[in-house]
């Protein structure tokens, strides 16, 4: 009796052991991971917030560093530059500057193809800050604050606007702006003139000279040609502006229609420091489905042939048709006294059919951007 009364409770022992140690059902797991998530949907979004706090303090802070020195870099060395040598349009979004500094380099400012600032001797420059999402110049000469030049020679006063570009998603472009006057050593300031040459204020065959033909190919490989002098009444024709025009008609096959101008440049070579071209007419093709209008070239001294100024469009109306050099203007200045300047005007189209094809020539004229010193600048 005893031992069957042990033996039933040692049986009930080891079932309350078992029961005891039975696995987590699939119920507590759910509840678990349940917890779980809730959990972390919690403290997941905080570590974010906390991440993308730091990332966008961290880009900020660099965008504020290279505003800066951006800013800072312009000031200090526009400041100490004599003259500007090159700028891009004032609505160029990758603007560009050249300048020639107090020590006689000239440095360079502009966007490589990363989107960086760079500045550096032309041709040697290095990435400065950036990127930026654009760099524009706007310039000003000495006498006009209200009207923007391109005119290098003429320039004392520069704007700059920017945005450094953000690198990250969070964060906002950052603006730079500012503006510097031009010094000359720090106490010494330039005057820029203008200087005209047409064929009403200088000496007719003296000073200025016209000459005008037909050939080809259409841009002459030599600064003398063509070489056929025009008469009084073609010089007076081309003295102003008045709607009076010396032509030239075309009467052979193939043949193009060409006008040159030469002036004798009075001022120093080296006072030059850039010149704007000006040609008024039309050039007129009667043959149908050719090409109208006229080109204006410069002889190069350095280069040894004619560049290209500029261009008009396909039409038979009288155009003005301008063309500027605002660096190295020094070697558009030679021949054998060293002091001429040699325009080109040629027809778009040469001669075809039977229709004739003419040059109209109404006025043309050199502006020149004389530097000159002044004595100090007081800013």
């Amino acid at each position: 009796m005893d031992m069957g009364y042990r033996n039933n409770r040692r049986c009930r022992w080891c079932r309350s052991i078992r029961r005891t140690h039975v696995g987590t059902t699939v119920v507590e797991l759910i509840v678990a991971m349940a917890v779980m998530t809730v959990i972390l949907g919690a403290v997941v979004p905080l570590f974010a917030g906390m991440r993308n706090s730091s990332d966008t303090q961290q880009a900020c802070s660099e965008m504020v560093q290279n505003a800066r020195v951006l800013h800072e870099h312009l000031l200090r060395h526009l400041a100490q530059a004599t003259r500007l040598l090159a700028v891009s349009s004032p609505s160029e979004a990758a603007g560009y500057l050249e300048f020639e500094s107090a020590d006689g380099a000239v440095y360079h400012y502009g966007i490589n193809a990363e989107g960086y600032v760079e500045f550096g001797p032309v041709g040697a420059a290095a990435e400065l800050a950036g990127p930026v999402d654009f760099l524009t110049f706007v310039c000003y000469d000495a006498n006009d604050l209200a009207t923007p030049t391109e005119v290098a020679g003429h320039i004392r006063f520069v704007t700059w606007d920017g945005a450094l570009r953000s690198s990250r998603r969070l964060t906002r472009d950052r603006a730079v702006a500012g503006a510097c006057c031009l010094r000359a050593n720090g106490n010494r300031s330039w005057e820029y003139l203008t200087a005209t040459y047409d064929f009403a204020t200088r000496e007719q065959g003296v000073a200025a000279f016209a000459f005008a033909d037909e050939g080809k190919p259409q841009v002459p490989s030599q600064p003398d040609v063509p070489s056929r002098v025009l008469n009084a009444s073609e010089y007076d024709a081309i003295e102003v502006d008045d709607g009076m025009s010396q032509v030239v008609a075309v009467t052979s096959q193939a043949n193009f229609a060409q006008v040159r101008f030469t002036f004798r440049i009075s001022e120093p070579e080296s006072d030059v420091v850039g010149f704007t071209a000006t040609w008024n007419g039309k050039g007129v093709s009667m043959q149908q489905a050719r090409t109208d209008g006229a080109s204006l070239y410069v002889w190069s001294y350095l280069a040894g042939g004619y560049e290209l100024l500029s261009e008009s469009p396909d039409t038979e109306s009288e155009v003005t048709v301008v063309g500027t050099r605002s660096e190295s203007a020094a070697d558009y200045i030679g021949g054998a006294d060293g002091n001429t300047m040699v325009l080109l005007v040629v027809a778009n189209d040469r001669e075809t059919g039977q229709k004739g094809n003419r040059l109209f020539t109404d006025y043309v004229k050199v502006e020149l951007a004389i530097r000159v010193e002044s004595g100090p600048l007081v800013p």
